[in-house]
């Protein structure tokens, strides 16, 4: 049956919720589907995900300037009353939307209009453990406790995210994890090269890996760092690198879309997050049979089985992360067995069985449930 599907982001930059929002965009218009994908940026901001030729591209954002308070509520309020009037014209037979703010104003849009709206957290409880990390502002808060009720459902990206949630908000939630999207199977031969990708914000933690890189580089000289992405940290992580003294061998890499290939060089990649909803770069590193390390946070211990799959050290424990870092480093044949055994997720995660998930739930009434 051709359906009609509005997806709501807040934009496409780099990033794991939008490289999954594009995934299911592209995977929906593949089966002939009308999809229309929004963001409340506008043109300005570069899609860095690709889209089917066949997705309808929306943006919300009018290009006004921002500059005082009042500036940007009108700026605000005319995002949601431009997305109000696309859900009047397209008429989905369902919409999706990502990230709690994204949430909230499309549940405002949608308000009175009869449609099915699913919205899909895609934050974590450990930002009740990390103080000063993404913070949402109050109001926003009361909104999302306010307006997650009004969906037709909620989801979340792993179980402690769903009952963190479905007590804030007083709704049940269902867990959908990201879709694994289509990888090449690895070949060649890794590199000695420890690899983090992802966004240079404190959340990330990637100063904890520089710390422990400077304490497992002097024994195993020939391992390097590379550091793929880009964000407010960056010239702050390149001071740290020169402090303490790893300066040669750490090399910073803008964000790239084909990230796999890194994936597959990789001998060992790290995920050091403080706070983590669920670690895409993980699912893709564990899907091209890399040795993988990342912290406790929620989202990566409902991927990583600790020494079986890969190896989990507490967040923000520089100690930790470098004794696993080193035990990993000098062993590859632990490598190659966490490896191996990481590859299950290909399975597991597979695209067309989430996407099976999230359409049984956008039209579940139509079955009956």
């Amino acid at each position: 049956m051709t359906r009609n599907v509005l997806l709501v982001s807040n934009s496409l930059e780099p990033g794991g919720a939008e490289r999954v929002i594009s995934g299911m965009a592209n995977f929906w218009a593949g089966k002939g589907w009308r999809v229309t994908l929004a963001t409340f940026t506008g043109p300005q901001v570069p899609d860095f995900h690709a889209l089917a030729p066949t997705v309808e591209r929306r943006w919300l954002d009018d290009g006004r300037r921002i500059g005082s308070r009042s500036a940007m509520l009108a700026a605000v309020w005319a995002r949601v009353r431009t997305l109000r009037e696309l859900l009047r014209e397209l008429r989905p037979d369902a919409v999706v939307s990502f990230i709690d703010v994204a949430n909230v104003l499309t549940l405002i849009a949608a308000f009175g209009l009869g449609l099915r709206v699913v919205v899909s957290e895609r934050g974590s409880p450990d930002r009740t453990l990390a103080s000063g990390l993404y913070p949402l502002a109050l109001h926003w808060q009361w909104l999302v406790r306010a307006l997650y009720r009004r969906a037709t459902a909620v989801t979340a990206l792993n179980a402690a995210t769903a009952d963190w949630v479905g007590k804030r908000c007083g709704v049940s939630v269902h867990v959908i994890p990201p879709a694994l999207r289509a990888l090449p199977v690895p070949t060649g031969v890794r590199e000695c090269r420890i690899v983090f990708i992802g966004r240079l914000h404190r959340v990330k933690g990637v100063d904890v890996l520089l710390r422990a890189y400077a304490r497992v580089r002097p024994a195993w000289p020939g391992w390097r760092l590379t550091l793929i992405g880009d964000g407010p940290e960056k010239e702050a992580l390149g001071r740290l690198s020169r402090e303490l003294g790893v300066e040669n061998d750490v090399e910073f890499l803008e964000p790239v879309l084909e990230v796999e290939h890194w994936m597959a060089r990789a001998g060992l990649v790290v995920l050091p997050s403080r706070s983590e909803a669920f670690g895409n770069v993980l699912l893709e590193s564990m899907a091209m049979g890399a040795a993988v390390i990342s912290t406790d946070c929620a989202g990566p211990m409902s991927l990583i089985a600790d020494g079986e799959n890969g190896r989990i050290v507490p967040a923000d424990d520089e100690a930790a992360l470098a004794a696993a870092m080193r035990e990993l480093v000098g062993d590859r044949a632990l490598r190659d067995r966490l490896g191996r055994e990481a590859t299950r997720v290909r399975h597991r995660y597979r695209q067309d069985l989430i996407m099976d998930t999230w359409e049984s739930l956008l039209f579940a009434r139509e079955a009956g449930a």
